[in-house]
């Protein structure tokens, strides 16, 4: 299992187990039934969110995109930003994701992607914000000797 993706999984089981407990808890001593049932729906949700996501780690259902990001422009009254990726085989990909994922112009990157028919057949085309997953800085390990 990748690492980026192990620690969303890990990331949404910790957010769940929080809110529960916390939620739980509180609710309880104050005798807020409300607070009560939406903390458990709220942790329902989140086991669903992690079930999803790790049977489509353990099916391989995601796509990996590796190369560098070439330009990355923020937008200034969105929420988005757009980014230009490109690939070892020269393969250029637009995306516009969420301005909280920060990918530097010029490092090497291994993106991962929810499988998606549309992200091979329009190479290049701008992807109005595909479903990444994870991604990761991918480094160059020199051997020291």
């Amino acid at each position: 299992m990748p690492k980026p993706l192990f620690t969303r999984l890990a990331a949404i089981c910790a957010v769940g187990l929080f809110c529960v407990l916390f939620g739980c808890v509180y609710a309880l001593s104050q005798k807020d039934t409300i607070l009560l049932v939406m903390s458990l729906l709220l942790g329902v949700c989140c086991i669903i969110r992690f079930l999803l996501l790790y049977q489509a780690v353990k099916a391989e259902n995601y796509r990996v995109l590796e190369g560098i990001c070439v330009k990355r422009e923020k937008s200034p009254l969105t929420r988005n930003q757009q980014v230009l990726f490109r690939t070892s085989d020269g393969k250029e990909y637009r995306f516009s994701l969420e301005k909280h994922t920060r990918l530097l112009a010029g490092h090497s990157y291994r993106l991962y992607f929810k499988k998606e028919n549309r992200l091979e057949e329009k190479a290049g085309d701008l992807l109005h914000t595909p479903a990444l997953i994870g991604y990761e800085e991918l480094t160059e390990v020199s051997a020291e000797e």
